[in-house]
């Protein structure tokens, strides 16, 4: 180990939260995983930054360098990039001498672009950089980290700044010179058997048993990243690998294998599951290929081996698409034959998936991707038919085709009628715009993913709409945005990176379903170009029909028109006169109670059933109540305003804690301040109530707006009955009863 007096990390990994997904922790990333588990058997200290919770900017920073690193290195995608750079820059801001390095997908892709946009950034790394990076550290160990004395001229496969210019270094082509060297990978140590990486988090890390591609899509950048190159593990190190990881299984967790495709060499995959089976390991495994490369005996030995997921990716049902694309055999615009090996693999599909249902497989799925160079709507459709007639396939992706640099499709999209567009002459930040509509046209079946998105969005917008606090305390930041406006402002934005939370969840409710045309991408443009802490970003606008106000999701464009997908909110004597409607669904609603009126019904509702006895029971076997936007005054703790995770804000830049509370302030105020007027405005009420003598002190929430019900109101029934047990459980009860 090398000599550390000052007790400082060496290099910590940062693997920042993708806008792509709701997850705002930062967490293990399988490729640094690699890089330092190789530091470490070197003797150099590093780690991967790992924060559960949420978390903004400035605290992030402030938590990766209280570990005193001497290198932060990003692994960066497009996705997370925003993220990445404003992380980046601050801790350049905060400590000049911290070495800043990226590497990833777009730090290949785009090296020079980063290094001449971002001058914080020090160094890019390009493909794979196990041993580029140990390299760089063994030259800057050795000018006792003085990143000016390295020679870098001397490590291929880098870009970084030397006099004035951006020097672009030759690929280090590590797979491809040593491709002829059986099982390369087993050079790099395990990061699971080298205690970099938790077993118990295998299960949502996963684990590699080999990397690279080595087919001829013309879309896909893995083949590219890669060099066409198939790299792999032994059946050895896979199977001490899975013998560890078992040990911490807790459940019934899956473990995914992220090869690009498992069975690439079926016979290889044929002998990791044999050897699965005669080494007794149980783990229920998962893993995406192609069915093509797969046949019966295969997924035999799969459901054998404990497969429980298997994908197959398919792409397009059209044969001359197939060809095109490369997908099955070397791409051609005229292909020169009848198409028999596409047309092969098309039926191959329906054979294989069917074979691995009949055996048991639990979960099937398959990838489709819309608009394909010159594929015509009847192509795009005749794929979502062969999906659709499919009975095997129990859910697929429906993907559309995004041109990424560096693929052959990018350097002749204009020839089928593409177009790309940058965000603010940031080519990171690149549209695809398709030649026609088909990708508007072919609508997704219920079984895409996107359904399922669409479901879970709703549910945790449903959650956060109702201000129902998460057990995941926060201080100095907002979790969550709720923004009933139409237009978004480059200060807006900018305020965020202060006061949200990294990778925190936006809800911006337009006024109708004009505005939201109109505004959603300059909206959406706008969040990248002012580099939003989060691309987290829900639409909804209202529409009232049938008494309710309908809450419709920018992603219902993709769905036929149905009510029941879309969130309500409604009043208490609505809620309560459809309470025995076996056809009306609550838990897409949200209660929110209008007047004094209907504010007494609901009190006197919850009153009764108080005195139902086994209220756990009772929530369990009766139909799932709705959201209730007001049940927090009943409370003791259980409100936005003691939590403080969620902040509303008007089209007139307007602040508030509760979606009836005062204003808190106005847009561009620290976090602090707004604490600081709640709190003010809060003990004047307080004071003038008098509720430090009240006999409800020690149980009541103490609301201090507490709207439809007058403060006299409100009091009384504090006094009459405590209600906080229940409204608590009732309010718990909204996470438990999407599942029950």
């Amino acid at each position: 180990m090398l000599n550390n007096p000052q007790n400082r990390v060496d290099c910590i990994f940062v693997f920042a939260p993708s806008g792509e997904n709701i997850n705002s922790r930062f967490f293990y990333h399988i490729g640094s995983s690699y890089i330092i588990s190789l530091l470490r058997i070197n003797g150099y200290i590093a780690e991967q930054f790992i924060f559960g919770k949420t978390i903004n900017l400035k605290s992030c920073v402030k938590k990766i360098l209280t570990r005193n690193p001497r290198v932060v290195g990003f692994t960066v995608y497009n996705s997370n990039f925003i993220t990445s750079v404003l992380i980046a820059e601050e801790i350049k801001k905060v400590s000049p001498g911290t070495i800043i390095t990226c590497g990833g997908p777009t730090s290949t892709n785009y090296s020079e672009f980063i290094l001449e946009k971002y001058p914080f950034i020090d160094i890019c790394f390009r493909n794979e950089s196990e041993e580029t990076f140990l390299q760089f550290f063994t030259l800057l160990s050795g000018t006792g980290f003085d990143l000016g004395k390295v020679g870098l001229e001397q490590i291929k496969g880098i870009s970084y700044r030397c006099e004035n210019k951006i020097c672009f270094n030759p690929d280090s082509n590590i797979f491809v010179n040593n491709s002829r060297i059986t099982d390369y990978l087993d050079k790099y140590p395990s990061p699971y058997l080298n205690d970099v990486i938790p077993g118990a988090d295998a299960y949502e890390v996963g684990l590699l048993t080999a990397r690279g591609c080595n087919q001829n899509c013309v879309y896909c950048n893995c083949a590219v990243l890669s060099k066409r190159r198939f790299t792999t593990h032994s059946v050895d190190r896979v199977i001490s690998e899975l013998d560890y990881i078992s040990g911490f299984n807790a459940g019934n967790q899956s473990l995914n294998f992220f090869d690009d495709a498992f069975s690439l060499i079926p016979q290889r995959a044929k002998s990791i599951c044999k050897a699965i089976i005669e080494n007794k390991i149980k783990i229920p495994l998962g893993c995406i290929t192609r069915c093509d490369t797969a046949d019966e005996e295969l997924l035999d030995l799969m459901n054998e081996a404990g497969f429980v997921s298997v994908g197959f990716s398919l792409e397009s049902a059209n044969p001359g698409t197939l060809r095109i694309i490369g997908k099955v055999y070397k791409p051609e615009d005229n292909p020169s034959d009848k198409l028999e090996k596409e047309i092969r693999f098309i039926e191959r599909l329906e054979l294989i998936s069917s074979y691995a249902k009949k055996i048991g497989i639990k979960n099937v799925f398959a990838s489709i991707m819309i608009g394909l160079p010159n594929e015509t709507y009847r192509d795009a459709k005749r794929t979502i038919d062969t999906i659709d007639k499919n009975v095997n396939i129990d859910f697929y992706t429906h993907n559309l085709l995004h041109i990424f640099k560096g693929t052959p499709l990018y350097n002749n999209f204009q020839k089928y009628g593409y177009k790309i567009e940058f965000i603010d002459d940031n080519p990171i930040f690149s549209k695809t715009i398709y030649p026609d509509k088909v990708t508007q046209k072919v609508k997704p079946l219920t079984k895409s993913t996107l359904f399922l998105t669409k479901k879970e969005n709703d549910k945790k917008t449903l959650r956060i709409l109702s201000l129902l606090p998460d057990p995941d305390k926060t201080k100095g930041w907002f979790k969550n945005i709720i923004l009933l406006s139409d237009k978004i402002e480059k200060d807006f934005v900018s305020w965020l990176r202060i006061i949200l939370s990294l990778n925190g969840t936006i809800i911006q409710i337009y006024s109708d379903k004009d505005a939201l045309v109109n505004h959603l991408i300059d909206n959406n443009d706008s969040y990248f170009k002012y580099f939003s802490p989060s691309l987290n970003i829900r639409n909804y606008y209202f529409k009232r029909k049938n008494k309710c106000l309908q809450l419709i999701s920018s992603q219902s464009s993709f769905k036929n028109d149905d009510d029941n997908d879309d969130l309500k909110i409604c009043d208490f004597n609505f809620f309560n006169s459809n309470l025995g409607n076996p056809d009306f669904d609550f838990l897409k609603v949200l209660c929110r109670e209008s007047d004094s009126a209907d504010a007494n019904s609901a009190y006197n509702y919850f009153y009764n059933l108080k005195g139902k006895g086994d209220l756990f029971d009772y929530l369990i076997n009766n139909k799932p109540l709705p959201s209730f936007i007001n049940l927090c005054r009943w409370t003791k703790t259980f409100s936005n305003c003691k939590k403080k995770e969620t902040l509303i804000i008007n089209d007139k830049s307007e602040l508030r804690f509760c979606w009836y509370g005062n204003i808190v302030g106005t847009v561009g105020q620290s976090y602090n301040e707004l604490i600081h007027n709640y709190e003010s405005s809060q003990k004047r009420i307080l004071d003038k109530r008098k509720c430090n003598i009240c006999d409800a002190k020690d149980y009541c929430n103490k609301c201090i707006t507490p709207f439809p019900l007058t403060d006299e109101e409100y009091c009384t029934r504090q006094k009459l009955c405590d209600l906080g047990d229940l409204a608590e459980m009732i309010m718990s009860f909204d996470e438990i009863k999407q599942y029950v």
